[in-house]
């Protein structure tokens, strides 16, 4: 018995160094805090608590001890150190009546979590709200990037209303729409994306203190990110597979274009092409073109991918917004590249490559058209183009 207390101790005043508490100069309020918002470090607070001579310490010892009625080395620990403080003369150090109410510190009051659609750059918004033993809530706000990780993470005391009222606000103003979806998703995607962003050393200001903001909710580290937040249908899978080039019909995804920085590779070879000094024809130059997109759809989604969890993700919020048909098409694209298969005969990787290129092509258009408006040189084509134009028979 003795070895669990004293490994527990050194586990809990090991939690509270990391929380910034030195074991020398922390303080009542300090360690209340600590409890509230880490139920695993009582152990320690009770134990700290009894070289603390105040009335304040007496009082939380107490509530330590009428909460921990099933947990016999808490219960001890809070005793031995109400003892210690009785004998320094404490008042209010008294072992606390039988009926004496817990405040509810020690325990863990389930999370709740909250998943947005992922725009085109792969952000994605992730909220976990848990009660807190004072009343309200708290609110873990994340924004994840596949494959970037984690971008963003505040931590606020809200209360339902006001949770309700910003979730209205970002679907009004933002059409960002969030479901509900298991918190331990929320919460291990988070933690992977921390992770990631560390590794690459690419930690922003906003996303430095998350390991400390997460340990204010949980004192268990997160667990493995699952495959998919919700197993959604997947047979029959061909059919969903062939007409997935259809789900850049919802609204979510038609806002969905790879970006130039992904397909530069393939832009610099069209540009190439279109700037050889051999003249192909229209056949020849749409033949090369489209073996640039074959390309781009074969390298960009093979191997692991980012796509596959981004698919899942838009497979379970769909279902969660009564369109189980997509759901269906957007689960069996990801399961193609689950199962390594590249974007060639994906409907839906070959629709977003040749979207992505025609958007492409127009902004090239516009870029020109605007180049030209400002340019003040002459060329020998505007000069044949006006001799033409001039030369036109008059109605």
């Amino acid at each position: 018995m003795a070895d669990v207390r004293e490994a527990r101790l050194r586990d809990g005043l090991d939690r509270l160094k990391r929380l910034g508490l030195s074991s020398e100069s922390v303080t009542v309020d300090e360690l209340e805090k600590a409890l509230e918002s880490d139920p695993s470090v009582a152990l320690a607070v009770a134990d700290l608590c009894g070289a603390i001579p105040s009335e304040e310490s007496a009082r939380l010892l107490a509530r330590i001890e009428a909460g921990a009625a099933s947990d016999k080395i808490l219960r001890r620990e809070a005793k031995r150190s109400l003892y210690r403080l009785k004998q320094r003369g404490v008042a209010g150090a008294e072992a606390p009546p039988a009926e004496a109410p817990a405040r509810g510190v020690l325990a863990g009051p389930e999370a709740e979590g909250f998943l947005s659609f992922s725009d085109p750059s792969g952000d994605r918004l992730l909220w976990i709200l848990r009660p807190r033993p004072g009343g309200g809530l708290y609110h873990l706000s994340t924004v994840v990037n596949e494959p970037a990780g984690l971008k963003e993470a505040v931590l606020a005391e809200v209360n339902r209303k006001g949770v309700r009222a910003l979730r209205e606000e970002l679907e009004a103003r933002h059409g960002l729409r969030l479901v509900e979806v298991d918190w331990h998703y929320c919460d291990a995607i988070s933690a992977e994306g921390y992770e990631r962003a560390r590794q690459r050393g690419a930690v922003t200001e906003s996303a430095a203190h998350y390991p400390q903001l997460r340990l204010q909710l949980f004192s268990a580290p997160a667990e493995a990110p699952a495959k998919t937040p919700l197993h959604v249908p997947r047979e029959p899978a061909e059919p969903n597979l062939a007409a997935s080039a259809a789900l850049f019909e919802e609204p979510e995804l038609g806002r969905w274009f790879l970006g130039e920085e992904t397909l530069s590779p393939y832009f610099a070879r069209y540009r190439e092409i279109r700037d050889s000094p051999i003249v192909l024809d229209r056949a020849s130059q749409l033949s090369r073109l489209e073996e640039i997109v074959a390309s781009a759809v074969e390298e960009l989604f093979s191997g692991p991918s980012r796509w596959q969890r981004l698919l899942d993700e838009a497979a379970y919020f769909f279902a969660k917004t009564d369109r189980p048909v997509a759901a269906e098409r957007a689960a069996a694209v990801a399961s193609a590249l689950g199962e390594g298969k590249s974007g060639r005969g994906n409907a839906f990787c070959e629709e977003l490559v040749r979207r992505s290129f025609g958007a492409f092509f127009a902004r090239e258009a516009e870029r020109e058209r605007e180049d030209k408006a400002s340019s003040v040189l002459v060329t020998p084509d505007d000069i044949r183009a006006e001799r033409a134009r001039q030369q036109r028979p008059r109605r």
